[in-house]
């Protein structure tokens, strides 16, 4: 009687271990190593948002493949070394054949070799160095490359006649990437640059980068700027009395730069990727958030994120929840799918290309910018 007893507790028990594995495959898994912490949890608030949002959408409409999807948020603490261990975790322990990764190019790329070498797919919705699919044939982003905003900075200068700029830039991968693309091309239309600035993240002094970028009273400054460095400078100019076009590029078009900056980023002009805001499906997308959140102002690559959720859960639906299923139906579900942001189809870089628009701030609020 002992023995059955014990042999009838023994089985218990492991239907009681196994039984969270058997739930744990009701849904498929997706990982998010975002910054969730850091210098840039800025953005990462703004992405997670989108991604719940997307996530919501598509578990309300009968979820991928007949499974809902579940986001396993890791926090890069917006290193990247913290980064890796983030992606690391995400493919070893949780076992997902999918993530959504870093923001910021440099803490993407230092992640993506570990993507790779692991044969799991990383896409990127805000990365635009361009270097930054490299890693391999799983590495893919739904943002345009900064070949194309490099280019659209140069013309935005010579549209405005501004011939002669110094420029400033984030000394990473992305500002650097950036910064390069620029000077190429707007030497090669006749411009001059007259100082490389580079500078650190995270600081909170930036006059002497600002004294040496406004010598001689140059009319405009290129400045590639994140939101946190961007809200520090631009206020310190301010201070300072400095006069001039600030310049940016994507990165800076975010609501919380105005927040945290105010009146100091009056006026300030930068390019950004364009999609139709009039779309059916743009129209929908906002619809949506303003139910789930309440808020008019939708951060900065928050539509990005959405769209790469969708592309995701579409590639599971098609290709199944395999990393080399997702790789392959990716290009397929892409092709020709036009999202909240566009054109999502893959070049043969596994990237998708834009048009580029001029943004600016008036009274407190980012518009389209008329000359």
């Amino acid at each position: 009687m002992k023995k059955i007893f014990y042999v009838l507790f023994t089985l218990l028990g492991v239907s009681l271990i196994l039984a969270p594995v058997a739930k744990a495959q009701d849904t498929y898994k997706i990982g998010a190593a975002i910054a969730l912490s850091g210098s840039i949890a800025v953005y990462g608030e703004g992405f997670k948002k989108a991604i719940d949002l997307a996530t919501e959408e598509i578990n309300g409409k009968g979820g991928a493949k007949g499974k809902k999807i579940e986001i396993l948020y890791e926090d890069n603490k917006s290193t990247p070394k913290d980064c890796v261990t983030a992606v690391r975790k995400l493919i070893t322990v949780d076992k997902v054949p999918v993530i959504i990764g870093p923001a910021a190019s440099s803490n993407f790329m230092a992640a993506a070799p570990v993507a790779q070498e692991s044969k799991v797919v990383m896409l990127s919705a805000q990365g635009a160095a361009p270097a930054l699919t490299k890693a391999g044939e799983y590495i893919f982003r739904v943002f345009p490359s900064d070949v194309l905003q490099g280019k659209g900075i140069s013309d935005l200068c010579l549209q405005l006649k501004y011939m002669e700029v110094p420029i400033m830039y984030v000394n990473n991968d992305w500002g650097l990437g950036l910064k390069n693309v620029f000077v190429e091309n707007f030497k090669k239309a006749g411009g001059k640059v007259t100082d490389e600035i580079p500078y650190d993240e995270k600081k909170t002094d930036y006059r002497t980068e600002l004294i040496r970028a406004t010598k001689g009273n140059p009319k405009a400054v290129v400045n590639l700027t994140y939101i946190v460095e961007g809200s520090v400078m631009f206020k310190q100019a301010y201070e300072m009395g400095i006069n001039t076009q600030w310049i940016c590029g994507s990165a800076a078009k975010a609501p919380k730069l105005v927040e945290l900056a105010g009146k100091a980023v009056e006026g300030i002009i930068g390019t950004y990727p364009v999609f139709s805001q009039e779309t059916k499906d743009y129209q929908a997308f906002r619809s949506l958030w303003m139910k789930k959140y309440g808020d008019a102002k939708i951060p900065i690559f928050g539509e990005y994120n959405y769209d790469m959720v969708h592309l995701i859960a579409r590639a599971i639906d098609q290709g199944g929840y395999t990393s080399d299923g997702i790789r392959k139906a990716l290009f397929e579900v892409a092709k020709g799918y036009r999202g909240v942001t566009g054109d999502k189809t893959f070049d043969q870089d596994r990237g998708v290309g834009s048009e580029y628009g001029v943004w600016t701030v008036k009274d407190g609020q980012i518009i389209d910018y008329k000359k």
